[in-house]
């Protein structure tokens, strides 16, 4: 029987979101990709701060008080820091693997992206029957053929194993705004445990059919060519005045909102369908079907609606509930959904009914945005960190010369710096000049904000100006300043209770090791296009109506109570779901306390797994109470929580495996428990 556990506890104990692609280079890539090492930390000596929290990018004025602020610390901690700021070497562009041109090494990982095609034939969407490609960006980019009807995903494995039959497959979503690549160190440390058991796991990172619409080729080339100046010039050439080189034949596609209104047809059980041409795949791939599921942030809503799908929409014949494919289910620092405390009314359903036969579409064709783009997280502005990474791998530090984002290409332009900061709108520049490393740290590091955001990594601090003038960054393996290491008080007892963060913040992630998530390949860390739209369908302010996890009210034959409106929404089994679940969360992040499970640990059906022990339930006490710790069933109950001390939003996923990281052992051992 167990409980939550957090990082101070042995890793084995229970507890209660840019462009699309793969981890790819190509031969003939700059370098091969260097091993990096692998350290392990105490609790005693830890590497890193306590948290931090950053947004993405913030407004202008917010971004430049914060980063003087931080600066002016950096400043007076300058003298007693000191040193390189960092001891890890990014790795450099990469060679391919697994002889496939799709495909490339990291470190030991051999890394492919994959395309297959999906059962949702969305409305008004490129590639559905009857619709025809008449935007010129479209056409530019993807030609009049375009099909975006697709599922993708990124196959994580290690060059070593990759002519073994894996002995389980993780599947794994990202959240708002995230890539595949956002679990690309997580797949490098689970795998590395996996193997010194001689256990081949394979982690299988599913990526929105929107990644399609992430205009890669430059920057392809800019891999191959070894040059972030190349991936500057296609990004950003037209509003730097570049002249095109012979090495690009265009400039990058971006999409506004009026290119894409089809986004808005992409509705969730769109994106269930495309989860489970990935599942199916895996379980024709892994021994015995052993495949497992998880979500990140919103990634863990995808999950819990996939497993709640009934995917015989007919009614004729058997059920083919989502679930029943799955050996069970991961939640990363997401709740997912849970059952509505209270049916929807018919006003509801009519809402919902109206919002997906056109509604949605409508308000998109006619100006409501189909994917997400709030100031600072735009396409152009999330596709930067391709060039941050590029620039650092190709360097070979993360304090190299100054980030080509903030580089003057040329004299200044309309009274500004001719630089990417300057001359595209709603980038934020920095107060001083910034190495790469710099650039990305002050613009996604947890201590840039005061309260935890979604796109929080937990990575170093600002270090000095070095000789040429450049504000460094010091990566988790340097002595950090005491600032960075906040102690955020003893854990709430009460869900009621706000703020929810806690504990001693550390810092897990290293950037020199993160650096190949940012650019490698055709895949990255970010969905530049979010289609949030299509997934509000069930969101009340938003044209829809909030039905939570059990749709059958809309979903079932009129005969059996519903409106036999299965095409739009097929959630009926979700109080049937009976697989093992495990969540994990940080305790700087936004699920912080485990009482952040209870909503799902109590819309589901209690455990049948053989791991299991028939009649323990998945909650044992404060299953109906606003307890912060309520004792969940552990193992026996098949839902297990654990949170790790000191952890952003992301770094669940981007920590190192050292003594903090309460997520790889306790992940490892679900899977092994489960795998049949």
């Amino acid at each position: 029987m167990s409980q939550w556990t957090d990082s101070r506890l042995p890793n084995n104990g229970p507890i209660d979101g840019q462009t699309a692609n793969t981890f790819k280079l190509r031969p003939g890539s700059l370098a091969t990709l260097k091993q990096m090492p692998s350290h392990r930390f105490d609790n005693n000596n830890k590497p890193g701060k306590p948290g931090r929290r950053l947004p993405m990018q913030q407004s202008p004025l917010s971004t430049a008080i914060r980063a003087s602020i931080l600066l002016s610390a950096a400043l007076g901690l300058s003298a007693c820091i000191g040193g390189d700021s960092s001891n890890d070497t990014p790795p450099a562009v990469t060679q391919g693997c697994g002889g496939s041109d799709n495909a490339v090494t990291v470190n030991e990982m051999c890394v492919e992206r994959f395309v297959l095609p999906s059962e949702a034939k969305a409305a008004n969407t490129p590639g559905t029957a009857g619709v025809a490609v008449s935007d010129p960006k479209l056409l530019t980019h993807l030609g009049a053929d375009a099909d975006l009807n697709k599922a993708l995903y990124v196959r994580y494995a290690l060059a070593g194993q990759m002519d073994r039959q894996p002995d389980a497959i993780l599947v794994v979503v990202p959240g708002t705004l995230g890539g595949s690549h956002n679990y690309l160190r997580l797949a490098e440390n689970l795998m590395a445990r996996a193997a010194e058991q001689d256990l081949v796991v394979e982690i299988w990172g599913f990526e929105r059919r929107s990644t399609l619409l992430e205009d890669t080729d430059g920057l392809d080339i800019a891999e191959r060519e070894g040059s972030p100046e190349l991936a500057v010039n296609f990004l950003y050439g037209d509003e730097l005045g570049l002249e095109l080189p012979p090495e690009l034949d265009r400039r990058a596609v971006f999409y506004d909102q009026a290119d894409a209104p089809f986004m808005a047809s992409w509705s969730p059980q769109v994106h269930s369908f495309d989860i489970d041409a990935v599942v199916e795949r895996a379980r024709e791939t892994a021994r015995n079907g052993n495949v497992f599921l998880g979500g990140h942030s919103a990634g863990a809503g995808f999950v819990t609606r996939y497993a709640a799908t009934d995917f015989n929409l007919s009614y004729e014949g058997a059920e083919e509930p989502g679930y029943a494919k799955l050996r069970g289910m991961i939640l990363f620092e997401g709740t997912g959904s849970s059952v509505a405390s209270t049916p929807p009314d018919e006003a509801d359903l009519d809402a919902v009914i109206a919002a997906a036969d056109g509604g949605l579409y409508a308000a998109s064709v006619a100006g409501a945005p189909a994917y997400i783009n709030a100031p600072g997280l735009g396409p152009r502005q999330v596709a930067s960190t391709e060039v941050s990474g590029l620039q650092m791998a190709v360097e070979e530090t993360i304090n190299g010369s100054q980030s080509l984002l903030q580089r003057a290409f040329g004299a200044d332009l309309n009274g500004r710096t001719n630089n990417v900061y300057q001359q595209v709108a709603n980038f934020s520049d920095r107060p001083v000049p910034v190495t790469a490393g710099s650039s990305v740290g002050t613009f996604q590091d947890d201590d840039n904000s005061d309260s935890p955001v979604f796109y929080a990594i937990s990575i170093g601090a600002p270090g000095s100006l070095n000789a040429e003038g450049l504000l460094e960054w010091l990566d988790n393996d340097q002595p950090l300043p005491p600032a960075a290491l906040n102690d955020n008080g003893p854990a709430l007892t009460s869900m009621l209770t706000t703020p929810r963060f806690w504990g001693q913040e550390v810092e897990p992630t290293n950037l020199g090791r993160l650096t190949p998530a940012f650019y490698a390949g055709q895949s990255n860390f970010s969905d530049w296009y979010y289609p949030s739209t299509g997934l509000l369908l069930g969101n009340s302010d938003n044209g829809g109506a909030n039905l939570g996890l059990d749709t059958s009210a809309l979903s079932l034959p009129v005969e059996l109570g519903g409106r036999g409106r299965a095409d739009i929404v097929n959630q009926t089994q979700a109080r049937s779901i009976d697989v093992p679940v495990i969540a994990f969360g940080g305790s700087n992040g936004l699920a912080p306390l485990p009482g952040s499970w209870r909503g799902i640990a109590n819309s589901i059906a209690p455990c049948a797994a053989q791991s299991c022990r028939v009649g323990t339930p998945r909650m044992l006490s404060g299953a109906t109470d606003f307890s912060a710790f309520p004792q969940f069933g552990g193992v026996e109950g098949g839902f297990e929580v654990y949170i790790s001390e000191g952890y952003s939003h992301n770094d669940v996923l981007t920590a190192d495996d050292d003594a903090t990281n309460n997520v790889i052992g306790p992940l490892l051992s679900f899977i092994e428990r489960n795998a049949e």
